[in-house]
């Protein structure tokens, strides 16, 4: 493209420059939604929950309950 002309360094600055700006944008955009509930790690893969994610479920659920107040859980969806 550069040898035809089509395309100089310039338009390549230009892109990029604009580009990071609609990715940055989108990003921010983004992150001022809540977060996805946590209990989607475990319930959002398997039709039926193996016992092992049973378990690390109920470990999160402990672990929340004992420790929440260190977590930005109003962050997240309910």
């Amino acid at each position: 493209m550069l040898n035809r002309g089509w395309w100089d360094e310039e338009e390549e600055k230009s892109w990029r420059k604009s580009s990071r700006k609609m990715v940055m944008e989108a990003f921010e955009q983004e992150e001022r939604k809540p977060k996805p509930n946590p209990q989607l790690l475990f319930s959002d893969v398997y039709r039926e929950m193996p016992p092992h994610l049973r378990r690390q479920r109920a470990a999160l659920e402990r672990h929340l309950q004992h420790y929440g107040e260190h977590y930005p859980l109003e962050h997240f969806e309910k």
